[in-house]
């Protein structure tokens, strides 16, 4: 790749963020299905980002408390039109593993994950894809490369969350990385679910590690305008 990158080359859909009045037994089971993720963003209930909740910071907390007890303010966040250059060194400056990407109204569009950022620096632009599963893909010895547009998607106290609208799978390496889960029926919403949190597929139905509320409480992936 030559030119400049900038975040929007690399950003991915935010799946990483917490409510700041769910509990800190929520935001630990959280870090802990995915012992990858060291930090989450901390959105309000309009989805708007107020800070960053890490896992060092609620590993140690009392379990009565909720994510504003113990998140991190005055965190950054970043503009897709942003220069990669520009945002190297604020993670670690903040002990944290993504930044929350915004409008220019403040709304989320998106997450810059570290891990995306470690990767463009090595071999280019990387991102996320609409397109199903390619058959060398499909075979993969885990349940979420299973999964397949229009199934049910069940969480793990059973209740019923929505159905598949999509995958999302890296362009680098093609591995899945989220589901896109509607929600609702007519005016319903938008949820992309980490690959990681797919539990069991079997039949028509997908099976979460994630109860319905932990997912309804992820913020809806923003419609193109």
């Amino acid at each position: 790749m030559t030119g400049e990158t900038y975040v929007r080359d690399v950003m991915v859909p935010m799946t990483q963020a917490i409510r700041v009045t769910q509990t800190i037994v929520a935001a630990r089971q959280r870090m802990q299905g995915d012992m990858r993720v060291k930090s989450l963003v901390v959105v309000d209930d309009n989805d708007r980002p107020l800070g960053a909740v890490r896992y060092n910071d609620i590993s140690a907390a009392e379990a009565g408390g909720t994510v504003a007890d113990v998140m991190v303010g005055n965190i950054p966040t970043v503009s897709p039109d942003q220069s990669l250059a520009d945002v190297t060194g604020l993670m670690s400056e903040h002990d944290i593993d993504r930044l929350a990407v915004v409008d220019s109204s403040g709304a989320i569009v998106g997450e810059l994950p570290r891990n995306v950022l470690t990767l463009s620096e090595t071999h280019g632009t990387v991102g996320t894809t609409g397109e199903s599963l390619s058959d060398a893909t499909a075979g993969r010895d885990t349940p979420a490369y299973q999964v397949a547009q229009n199934m049910t998607v069940i969480g793990d106290d059973g209740g019923k969350i929505g159905t598949v609208k999509d995958v999302l799978s890296d362009a680098l390496t093609g591995a899945l990385t989220h589901i896109v889960v509607h929600t609702g029926l007519i005016f319903g919403h938008d949820k992309s679910v980490p690959a990681d949190l797919v539990d069991s597929v079997a039949g028509d139905e997908v099976r979460l590690k994630a109860a319905k509320s932990d997912i309804e409480a992820l913020p809806d992936i923003e419609k193109a305008e």
